[in-house]
């Protein structure tokens, strides 16, 4: 049974900053699994916020910064190679990212279904391109009411993810959701950095601010010249997905972009907010609170018989 101390929060929250810290203070012999969505992918440096090298060999960082931008990596994915890397870990462990399916995955495992190579998935994203986004929120809307009150309908990817289910299924996406099993066996406490919404909205700000600044707009077009597509995962990532929009279809100008990728970040945020706030194990600390940060530490070490 592995113990992890999962640290999650919304982007911008100071996740990574945060755990350095502690780890530079309290734990030295611990290493970090990244766990985010975007920054397994390599070229995706700027945009993910992804650590310098130096950082993840310091920290001792797993999951990170491994996979081609062209290969649409699911939650299924990551857990498999969680599997292999979690008992090879050392120290302790901490979890830290902001993707709540990753977590959810971790945590509460997965549902099986029949692999039938992409095939249904590709009709549905063959739907999509024909009849568009409002097309596909009718279909997730009449089989699965459930799901569409849930989901991240702006998100087409968890749309077509959740119709999929379905019809390869026969049963509700969540309904399905009910029946996972923990594939890793962990033991795991969960804690949630709880920002003041403003200050998060005006780091949100100056983090896209820096980010264009440190070439994000270049970084994506290297990206598109090595071939990847607007339909891959990586692409459809905040940050890339506005300047891809930016490069190709050249309709917006540079403070429109500069706008478009702030508000969608925000947007995003406060859905992450909601997603950790949902669930009874995860506890919501404050990093500039000293009695939050001492009451974590001795549960850690307790947790960890230190």
């Amino acid at each position: 049974m592995h113990k992890i101390i999962f640290i999650s929060g919304p982007t911008a929250s100071g996740k990574s900053e945060f755990v350095h810290k502690i780890i530079d203070k309290y734990f030295y012999k611990a290493s970090i699994l990244s766990v985010d969505s975007i920054q397994i992918y390599k070229m995706l440096t700027i945009g993910s916020a992804k650590p310098a090298k130096y950082i993840q060999e310091k920290y001792r960082y797993n999951l990170i910064d491994f996979v081609d931008p062209r290969v649409n990596f699911s939650v299924s994915d990551y857990i498999n190679n969680c599997a292999n890397v979690i008992p090879n870990m050392e120290g302790i462990i901490f979890a830290v990212g902001g993707t709540g399916l990753y977590f959810d995955g971790l945590k509460y495992g997965l549902f099986y279904e029949e692999d039938d190579g992409g095939v249904c998935r590709q009709k549905l994203y063959n739907d999509y391109q024909k009849h568009g986004h409002d097309y596909m929120l009718g279909i997730l809307k009449d089989i699965d009411i459930a799901s569409y009150n849930t989901v991240d309908l702006q998100n087409i990817r968890r749309v077509i993810r959740a119709i999929e289910v379905y019809y390869k299924t026969g049963n509700k996406f969540s309904d399905m959701k009910k029946l996972r099993k923990q594939s890793i066996p962990i033991q795991y406490l969960h804690y949630n950095i709880d920002k003041d919404r403003n200050t998060l909205y005006n780091d949100i700000n100056l983090r896209v601010d820096n980010m264009l600044a440190s070439g994000l707009i270049d970084e994506v077009a290297s990206i598109i010249d090595y071939g990847v597509k607007i339909e891959n995962t990586s692409l459809q990532a905040i940050g890339y997905k506005e300047c891809y929009d930016y490069i190709v279809g050249k309709n917006i100008s540079y403070n429109e972009l500069s706008y478009n990728i702030k508000i969608n970040t925000r947007h995003f945020a406060k859905r992450q907010i909601s997603w950790f706030k949902r669930y009874d194990d995860i506890v919501q600390i404050q990093t500039d609170n000293d009695n939050s940060i001492k009451k974590m530490l001795e549960e850690i070490n307790t947790f960890y018989n230190i």
